[in-house]
């Protein structure tokens, strides 16, 4: 399970959205990724591993920062993996 440190939600068609990556995506149980301003504010969050964040909050663009996550899967084994850090969003 991979998720990028960093972004370009630019609209150039490289990296211009933030995804979770694994090569067992079919096989996930449970899932949840929350991503966070420098505030604490909660600006998305999602169960499904094929949704995308594309940088914006109340659909209104982000400005280039550097904003937390937090990401729990459970695979096809049972097994649960949490990770914790910061993906940073460029324009």
């Amino acid at each position: 399970v991979f998720i990028p440190s960093a972004f370009t939600p630019n609209n150039d068609g490289d990296n211009d959205v933030l995804r979770v990556r694994t090569f067992f995506a079919d096989e996930v149980t449970d899932m949840e990724l929350m991503i966070y301003n420098r505030w604490g504010e909660e600006v998305f969050r999602t169960q499904n591993i094929y949704e995308v964040w594309d940088g914006t909050f109340r659909e209104e663009a982000l400005p280039p920062d550097s904003y937390g996550f937090y990401l729990r899967v459970v695979g096809p084994n049972g097994e649960e993996l949490i990770q914790k850090g910061n993906i940073t969003l460029l324009r």
